[in-house]
Formats: C-alpha cells, structure tokens, sequence
C-alpha cells in the first residue's frame, strides 16, 4: 500500500498555540529532571540556554508525514526525521500496518535460536538491496551494535586488532564504537581509560599517502591494522563529502594490505545521499556495510552485511555463539523494515533526495554542503547553529545543529515533505541566519 499524504497527516504548516515552551511541556521536562541521569537534563539545559528556548523547549507527543505535534498541540515541520529515522515519513501508514499486524502475530522470537519469517525476508531482502556481493548479514539493534559486529567481522577476517577510522566521524556511543568516534572530544574524554587503544585516527579525506605511510612504517602501530573504519561522507561531523577518489583509494590500499574495508552507512545509507548507498557515487564496494535509522521507519534496528567469505571468518559455532542477542532479528522490527524498504522503492527515495538538494542548493547556494536530503547550511560563527535551531523551533521548524564546531545547520529531513512545507522552512531559516549575522553572529 502506498499512503497517499494529506494535510492532516503530515503535509501542513506550523501552527504554534503557545509560546514555545509550552506549559505542558514544561511542567512535563520538570518531572522528567527528577527520574532521568542529571547529566542528561544538565546537558538539555545548557543546549537549551544556547538555543535561546530555556529548558527542553517540547515534548513530542505525536507526528505524522513530515509534521510532529508536541503536548500543547504545536505543530512543526521537522527538518531532521529524527536523527534521519524517519526518512519515508513519521508513522507512515504501511510500517504502522505491518508493525500492527505482525505484533498481534508473533511479537517476539528467540533470536538465532529459533529464526522467525520475517527476520529471513528481511535478511534476503537486504542482500538483494546491497552493493556488490555483500549479500551475508548479522542483525543488531541499532547503528552502535552493528559497528561493532562489523568491527569483530573485520578483525576475524584479517587477523589483525587494529582500526584505522577518521576525525570527524561518528560511529555511536557504545564503547566498541566509541573508540572509533572522533567526532567531539567530550564523548571520549570521560571513558578514554576504559575505551580500547586499538583504534587510531587520521584526518578525514587525508592524502592517501599518509594512510599507506601509517600502514607501511615501522613501529608506527599500522602493521597491526587490520581494518578501516568510514563514513562515505561525514554526518554529524557536517555533511562533508570526501575528496574526489578518496573511497577509491581507500578501496585499493585496502587490497593491497590485505585489510578490511567498513563503510558505516548508518545515516547516509538507503537512498538519504541520492543513491541508493553512498558508495555508489563514487563506485566503491567496502568489504562490509553498516545500516540502520532509517531501515525500520522510526522501529530500533541496525544491520552488518558482508561478503560471504568475510563473514565466513566467524567460522563454525563448536558451542555458544560468540556473537548474539536477546533482540535479535525482532520479528515486529523486521516486518516495519521489510515494509519501509517497500517504501522506499514506491517513492523511489534516491531521487526524492535529489530533488530536496536541487530546491536546497537554489534556495542557499554555495551555502550548502553535503548531498541528496543529508545537506548541511554552512554559518558564519561557531555555535552559530543552536541560536539558528532556537529561532526556527519558535516559528514551527524544527532543525538540528551539526559540524564539530557547531557551525553548521544539518538537514536530514522525511522525503514526505511537501513543497510548501520546505518553502516555508526555508523562509524561516534564511530569516533566521539573516538575524544571526546582523548580530555579528
């Protein structure tokens, strides 16, 4: 079933019937900074204070197409689909069908002990999606773990411990693939004695000759690197596209060294840049392949497909599996990403993203970076884009800042936004970065 969206679920302007916060919304962060870490709610206060809104300025309550509805009934058109979850809409009438139906069906299995059928359809169904012959895959619960799977992989098949991954980057947060995040110091610095030393880092899109030199030179640590570890273009770090043949090289140091190359397309993946995998821009295959956000339409999964005879080097369980879990190949996720992979087909999400960057790149011209709906508006200061967040979330435009240094608007929006919908978004951000500038900001 293709839904067919309308002004009442997910096409509609902002309509605001409170200050932003709202009551609601603030009486419920107030009840929430008593049960959650303290960290948590100091960190949303200094990011609030920074925005300009006070405290965590809504509460989501409910959203649909591109539009989310906080509990005072605001409604805003979100420009982030939630972290790039959302990328064929919030609560698309299909995934919340399948979601539906298969819970009332089998809402939990065993993971590999007992395989359940939507876990096989959707396993077959990726290695049909995938670039090359990446056609074997270990499913996780999210974009973290399936790093991590994919790190274990790479070090069994090369036989080496070590990662090479680049500045900039973001992996998640978890301490496997927090050791190979570079993307802000903060992340680290409070774990680093506890994170591994395995892991080394190099400049993204460095001269290639740097990374042959780290590989090649003596007691440099790279004869012990057994894997490479990149975003085929940065997300978080700030939409930043690789140098022309930087994959490709990457690619080919890659087999000369016998090491294993990792894509992580968490975030870039399944049509967001304008193709169907950033790879394929620049037509380079990686031994392995991470996805996740948005395969399962707003449902929590992640996926590490290989080639079979990388995966191979798990070799043959002798007794408990060294790699599993409890959630494994949910049955109800599994069935919201079969129908959100259906989706996208239907709406061909490659070229909706193209369409977004080509209204983008009209509207904000050299401004912009990045591709297809995973663009970035370049600012003119640090910490710029939180003050720009704050004064779009006030007019009904919901944003995320992005870049290591804050300088950068990301757009990661649903591909069910409507025209009006991104005129009007894009009147209030030019407003927005207009102020910020006349303010010597």
């Amino acid at each position: 079933m293709n839904a067919v969206w309308s002004e009442s679920n997910g096409h509609a302007l902002p309509s605001l019937v409170t200050a932003i916060p709202g009551p609601k919304s603030q009486a419920a962060v107030d009840v929430l900074a008593r049960h959650e870490s303290p960290g948590i709610t100091a960190r949303r206060a200094r990011q609030g204070e920074a925005r300009g809104v006070g405290k965590d300025p809504i509460v989501w309550d409910r959203a649909a197409g591109a539009n989310v509805w906080d509990v005072d009934g605001n409604r805003f058109v979100d420009l982030t689909a939630g972290f790039g979850v959302a990328m064929v809409g919030h609560a698309h009438p299909r995934v919340v069908e399948a979601v539906r139906e298969q819970s009332g069906r089998l809402l939990h299995g065993m993971g590999d002990v007992f395989p359940n059928g939507p876990r096989i359809a959707l396993m077959e169904r990726l290695a049909a999606l995938a670039p090359g012959e990446l056609s074997q895959c270990i499913l996780t619960g999210g974009g973290a773990e399936a790093v991590e799977a994919a790190l274990k992989t790479a070090a069994l098949a090369s036989g080496k411990p070590g990662v090479l991954a680049f500045w900039g980057s973001y992996h998640g947060l978890s301490y496997g693939a927090l050791a190979a995040t570079a993307y802000k110091g903060d992340f680290r610095a409070p774990f680093y004695g506890q994170l591994g030393h395995h892991v080394r880092h190099l400049p993204y899109g460095c001269d290639p000759a740097l990374i042959e030199g780290l590989l090649a030179g003596p007691a440099s640590g790279g004869e012990m690197i057994g894997t490479i570890l990149v975003e085929p273009m940065l997300g978080r770090g700030g939409q930043v596209v690789p140098p022309p043949g930087w994959l490709a090289a990457l690619r080919r140091i890659a087999d000369e060294r016998g090491v294993v190359l990792i894509f992580d397309e968490i975030y870039t993946g399944l049509g967001r840049t304008g193709a169907w995998w950033c790879g394929d821009h620049d037509a380079v295959v990686p031994d392995v392949l991470c996805t996740g956000k948005a395969l399962a339409g707003g449902m929590p999964i992640g996926a590490a497909l290989a080639r079979p005879d990388v995966m191979a080097a798990w070799g043959q369980s002798v007794g408990e599996a060294i790699h599993t879990a409890t959630f494994l190949g949910h049955p109800v996720v599994a069935a919201a990403a079969l129908a959100t992979l259906e989706v996208m087909q239907a709406m061909d999400a490659p070229a909706a993203a193209r369409a977004f960057e080509a209204a983008t790149r009209a509207r904000f011209g050299d401004r912009v970076r990045g591709r297809g709906a995973m663009l970035g508006i370049t600012l003119p200061s640090p910490g710029a884009a939180a003050r720009i967040m704050g004064r779009a979330l006030k007019r009904g435009v919901i944003t995320l800042p992005g870049g290591v240094y804050g300088d950068i608007i990301g757009l990661t929006p649903p591909l069910a936004l409507s025209e009006a919908q991104i005129t009007y978004a894009f009147d209030v951000l030019a407003d927005a970065i207009a102020e910020e500038e006349a303010a010597g900001g």
